[in-house]
This record gives C-alpha cells, structure tokens and sequence, in this order.
C-alpha cells in the first residue's frame, strides 16, 4: 500500500515538475517572440526614419552639385577672359564682381543624418536585418569624409592662394563679401553689374586655373556619392516590404 502511495507521488511530482517546465518554455518562448516583435517594430521605425533622413540628402547634394556647377561657370569665364587678355598682351581686364565672387565662394556639405548617427553611437545598427543595407550604412560616413576633405581643401585654397594673389594687386573689398548674397540671390540688378578691373598676369590667370580644376575636381567627387544615396533608398524600400 504504501509503495502504491510513493509511486503515486512520484507520479503526481513528475507530472507536476513536467507542466513547470513546458511553462517556462513556454514563457521564454513567448518572451522570445514578443522580443522579436518588437525588433521588428523598431526596424520599421527606424528604416522609415532613415528613409526620411537619406531622401534629405538626395535633394541637399543635388543642390549641392547644381551651386558647384555654378562656381565652377563662372570661374571658366573668369579664366576665359584672363587668357584672352594674356594673349592679347592687356594688362588689365574688368570682370563682373559677380563672377569674382562666386570664386570665392567655398561650398560645404552638411547633411542631418541623426538617426544613422544614433543607430551606430549606440551600437543597434544589427538592428538592420539586411545585411547589404548595414553594410552600406556602416560605410556611409568615409563616403561623406571624402566629399567633406575635398571642400576644406577647396576652402583653403580660397583663403591661402587665391585670396592673397588678388589682394595683393588690388582692391578686393567691392566683390569679397558678396558670397552669402549671392548663395541667398538678395543682390539687386545694380549690385549686379558693378565691375572690378583685375590685373592681368600669369600668376592671376594660375590661381584661378587652378580654383577651376579644384572645383571640378569635387563635382566628379560627388557623382558616387549620389549613386550611393540611391542604392541605399533602394535597400531601404526593399527592406520596409519584407
């Protein structure tokens, strides 16, 4: 009698020690779950947060291109008229101070991309599943590095070369500060056609010869920046339909 009655415990212990585990399976099992949902709730925010952020870019480098494209016009006639003048044995050439200015101009890239920022600072980049899509993201920053090192250059070379060659021959004062009214179109029709008379030499025709290669240097620089920004919104669309 009293076997029967341990075998019976025993039995009652096992069953109720096999319900308690299947329970706690089952519970990590649904904790698992519910984790993983939210993963993937989070990923959905975040892949919309960043397509925002990436469609920002897309218009703010091509802005940035069409404002290089336009120093870049004006440095060429610039140049143009220096050499003509240089051929033609003159000594001097006027030149719209408009065209001086956008010379001077050094455009710089900024972009917002906080949430990229805040994925990679807090180490939840993984959150991405698409490893194609994480690995064009890891990489974004050394793309927008080169484009950023090319404009400090440009900057420099505005402020150390071209700007001292042409103080040192004249009065820069009428076209020197000109660039944010230019960037922002506030000049008026007359402020418009004011001109300078440049002095014509080598070393002038030099400085700007080499602000048009710097210039166009950068806007070839671009170009596989702006393919990326593609790619990277293409991932991220085919990523929000899975």
């Amino acid at each position: 009698m009293a076997r029967s009655e341990n075998r019976g415990a025993a039995r009652k212990l096992t069953l109720e020690g096999f319900v308690i585990v299947i329970s706690i399976l089952a519970a990590f099992g649904l904790d698992t779950r519910w984790g993983s949902m939210r993963d993937r709730d989070e990923e959905q925010r975040m892949l919309v947060a960043l397509q925002e952020e990436f469609q920002a870019v897309q218009a703010q480098l091509e802005f940035r291109v069409g404002l290089h494209k336009r120093i870049l016009t004006s440095v060429g006639s610039t140049l143009r008229a220096l050499t003509d003048a240089l051929q033609d044995g003159s000594t001097f050439v006027s030149l719209p101070d408009t065209a001086l200015a956008w010379a001077y101009i050094p455009p710089t890239t900024q972009v917002n991309l906080g949430t990229l920022n805040g994925l990679v600072a807090s180490g939840r980049l993984g959150i991405i599943r698409n490893r194609e899509l994480r690995a064009a993201l890891a990489s974004w920053g050394g793309l927008l590095a080169e484009i950023t090192e090319e404009e400090v250059g440009s900057r420099n070379y505005v402020h150390s070369e071209l700007d001292p060659v042409l103080r040192n021959r004249m009065n820069v004062t009428s076209f020197r500060n000109l660039g944010d009214s230019l960037y922002y179109g506030l000049l008026g029709a007359q402020r418009m056609a004011m001109e300078s008379r440049v002095p014509v030499d080598f070393e002038v025709a030099g400085v700007f010869a080499s602000r048009f290669q710097i210039v166009d240097h950068a806007i070839d620089e671009f170009e596989p920046l702006q393919e990326e920004v593609s790619r990277i919104l293409q991932l991220i669309e085919e990523s929000r339909s899975r």
